[in-house]
Protein backbone atom coordinates (compact mmCIF):
# COMPACT_ATOMS: atom_id res chain seq x y z
CA UNK A 1 0.00 0.00 0.00
CA UNK A 2 2.52 1.93 0.72
CA UNK A 3 4.30 1.82 -2.62
CA UNK A 4 1.06 2.65 -4.29
CA UNK A 5 0.89 6.46 -2.29
CA UNK A 6 4.47 6.75 -3.53
CA UNK A 7 3.89 6.19 -6.91
CA UNK A 8 1.37 8.46 -7.05
CA UNK A 9 3.60 11.15 -5.41
CA UNK A 10 6.05 10.12 -8.13
CA UNK A 11 3.28 10.94 -10.48
CA UNK A 12 2.55 14.29 -8.86
CA UNK A 13 5.48 15.45 -8.69
CA UNK A 14 6.08 14.65 -12.43
CA UNK A 15 3.39 16.77 -13.15
CA UNK A 16 4.91 19.67 -11.18
CA UNK A 17 8.27 19.37 -13.28
CA UNK A 18 5.82 19.19 -16.66
CA UNK A 19 4.42 22.27 -15.71
CA UNK A 20 7.03 24.39 -14.11
CA UNK A 21 9.00 23.72 -17.30
CA UNK A 22 6.11 24.91 -19.77
CA UNK A 23 5.51 27.42 -17.88
CA UNK A 24 9.55 28.81 -18.03
CA UNK A 25 8.86 28.24 -21.77
CA UNK A 26 5.95 30.43 -21.88
CA UNK A 27 7.06 33.00 -19.47
CA UNK A 28 10.40 33.39 -22.11
CA UNK A 29 8.02 34.02 -24.82
CA UNK A 30 6.11 36.41 -23.22
CA UNK A 31 8.62 38.33 -21.83
CA UNK A 32 9.76 38.44 -25.83
CA UNK A 33 6.18 40.13 -27.29
CA UNK A 34 6.19 42.48 -24.13
CA UNK A 35 3.83 40.54 -21.09
CA UNK A 36 5.96 40.36 -18.29
CA UNK A 37 3.25 38.18 -16.13
CA UNK A 38 3.26 35.35 -18.53
CA UNK A 39 4.09 32.07 -17.61
CA UNK A 40 2.90 32.08 -13.51
CA UNK A 41 -0.16 29.75 -14.33
CA UNK A 42 1.83 26.65 -14.25
CA UNK A 43 3.50 28.10 -11.40
CA UNK A 44 0.13 28.71 -9.74
CA UNK A 45 -0.93 25.11 -10.57
CA UNK A 46 2.20 23.64 -9.32
CA UNK A 47 1.15 25.11 -5.84
CA UNK A 48 -2.71 23.64 -6.03
CA UNK A 49 -1.19 20.68 -6.96
CA UNK A 50 1.36 19.90 -3.89
CA UNK A 51 -1.56 21.05 -1.27
CA UNK A 52 -3.67 18.29 -3.06
CA UNK A 53 -0.82 16.20 -2.90
CA UNK A 54 -0.37 16.98 0.87
CA UNK A 55 -3.83 16.16 1.67
CA UNK A 56 -3.72 12.91 0.09
CA UNK A 57 -0.63 11.31 1.47
CA UNK A 58 -2.38 12.50 5.21
CA UNK A 59 -5.35 10.84 4.63
CA UNK A 60 -3.54 7.77 2.48
CA UNK A 61 -1.39 7.13 5.61
CA UNK A 62 -4.55 7.57 7.93
CA UNK A 63 -6.38 4.99 6.29
CA UNK A 64 -3.03 2.47 5.90
CA UNK A 65 -2.34 2.90 9.83
CA UNK A 66 -6.27 2.23 10.55
CA UNK A 67 -6.10 -0.53 8.30
CA UNK A 68 -2.96 -2.19 9.79
CA UNK A 69 -4.70 -1.68 13.43
CA UNK A 70 -7.67 -3.43 12.32
CA UNK A 71 -6.61 -6.67 10.10
CA UNK A 72 -2.76 -6.28 11.08
CA UNK A 73 -1.88 -6.45 7.11
CA UNK A 74 -1.09 -3.30 4.46
CA UNK A 75 -1.78 -6.14 2.01
CA UNK A 76 -4.32 -4.33 -0.23
CA UNK A 77 -4.97 -7.66 -1.80
CA UNK A 78 -6.27 -8.25 1.39
CA UNK A 79 -8.90 -5.26 1.19
CA UNK A 80 -10.71 -7.43 -1.72
CA UNK A 81 -12.47 -9.14 1.46
CA UNK A 82 -14.33 -5.92 2.66
CA UNK A 83 -16.58 -6.16 -0.18
CA UNK A 84 -18.73 -9.28 0.86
Amino acid sequence: AIIIFMCIELMLNAVNLLLVAFSKMHHLNGVAQGNPAAGTDGQLFVFFIMVVAAAEVSVGLAIIVMMYRNIHSVDVNFLNRLKH
